[in-house]
Formats: structure tokens, sequence, C-alpha cells
């Protein structure tokens, strides 16, 4: 079973509902979690901006923040002097992208699941250092068939 990291970023795709093909994506991630066909883990700072949304999207975010409170919160791993780390800003991440792909690795995941451009920018960096596949959830449901 793969496991995979839902950044923050997916959050916001849902709030905007700007993306209709990745909101639907997402809701077939969380109901594949239920059936025990992936793994997932996503952090505090994704559960804490879903609970703290107030706009029009209240009601789609409440429901998928319903879900997500059933995802465990990855460990936090130090990042001081961490090697991996610095190797991802050194490659030109931002440092919250950089936190969130380090905090994805090292909880054992296989993919990183975002729309953040910028992080989809270095995919092929991030799986050069990391080894971890960065996908819109669009792409992780077409890759497992679901």
């Amino acid at each position: 079973m793969k496991k995979a990291y839902l950044d923050d970023d997916v959050v916001s795709v849902i709030a905007k509902d700007d993306n209709a093909a990745e909101s639907a994506a997402l809701d077939l991630i969380l109901a594949a979690y239920r059936e025990r066909k992936v793994d997932l883990v996503t952090s505090a700072v994704t559960l804490k901006e879903l609970e703290s949304y107030q706009g029009p999207q209240r009601a789609a975010i409440k429901r998928i923040f319903g879900f997500l409170k059933e995802v465990p919160n990855a460990f936090m791993p130090m990042i001081q002097n961490n090697p991996l780390y610095d190797d991802l800003l050194k490659r030109g991440l931002e440092a919250i992208d950089a936190w969130h792909v380090f905090v994805a690795v090292k909880n054992g995941c296989q993919a990183f699941l975002t729309c953040d451009r910028l992080i989809h920018h270095y995919s092929a960096a991030i799986r050069q250092i990391c080894g971890i596949v960065v996908q819109k959830p669009s792409d992780f449901v077409a890759s497992e068939e679901w």
C-alpha cells in the first residue's frame, strides 16, 4: 500500500473551488483512505488551515476537515542541520515547501500530493534527491486506477 502526504496546498484548491478535478480527486483519495487502499499523513499546518477557513466554501471545507481529522499528523523531525532539508533549499524550494517535502520523506511517503506549481517545477529534483514522487491528487488517483 502506498503512503502519501497531503500538502496544505490541497486545502487551498478546495477553498478556492477553482479546480473541480483536483477537488474530486481529493474526495476519491479520502474514500480510498477509509477503505484502506492508501495510507495518508498530513501536517498540523494543513489541519489548522482547514479549521480556520471562513470563506464561501465553508461547507465543503468542513466536510473535508471531518475526513482529514482521521488522517494521522505526520511525525515532525528536526530540520536543523539536516543535509536533506538543506539540499532541498539549495535546489530552490522555499523553506515551507522544503519542510513539507522533508516531513513527507521522513514519514516514509512514496507520494507527495500537491497542486503547488512551484513544487511541481522542482519535482524532478525532489524525486532525484528524495525518491518521492510529486503528484497532483488527480494524477495520483489515475496512477492508482481509482
